[in-house]
């Protein structure tokens, strides 16, 4: 018979096996975190053991932030969106000759310009791995 490892042994456990989790699913994982796992894992998984439990605490946690960091950020999405309707409104005023639409059509040629340069901006930054560097929530 085998006893269920201690909380304190699971985390010597969690941090013999953090560096494999870290290369596996690029991410960083802090200590706290670490310590977080088997505590919560400990307290409120019952149907299953230490530090299995624990272990899939932190496995999980580190794939879902590595999903999080490999999605298209949420405001270039949404930039993304704006620049599409612009340019449909700008396609649809493309033939129009009455003052309004010349003037709308020349608004929405300033607004586009500026939402692609911004979302040119964003997407370099986010291309080049600096958007989670930025962003302290993207850590365990």
């Amino acid at each position: 018979d085998i006893d269920e490892p201690t909380v304190e042994n699971t985390i010597s456990i969690l941090r013999g096996l953090k560096s494999r989790y870290e290369v596996h699913h690029g991410v960083e994982i802090s200590d706290s975190a670490l310590v977080t796992a088997a505590v919560y894992a400990s307290c409120y998984i019952s149907d299953r053991f230490l530090p299995d439990k624990a272990i899939d605490l932190v496995d999980e946690a580190a794939s879902a932030l590595r999903l999080a960091q490999e999605s298209k950020p949420d405001e270039l999405e949404k930039l993304d969106r704006e620049v599409m309707t612009l340019e449909i409104e700008l396609e649809s005023l493309k033939n129009e000759t009455d003052v309004w639409s010349v003037e709308r059509k020349g608004e929405v040629e300033k607004l586009l310009a500026d939402k692609k340069a911004e979302s040119r901006k964003l997407g370099e930054i986010w291309q080049a791995g600096e958007w989670m560097t930025s962003r302290s929530d993207f850590r365990i």
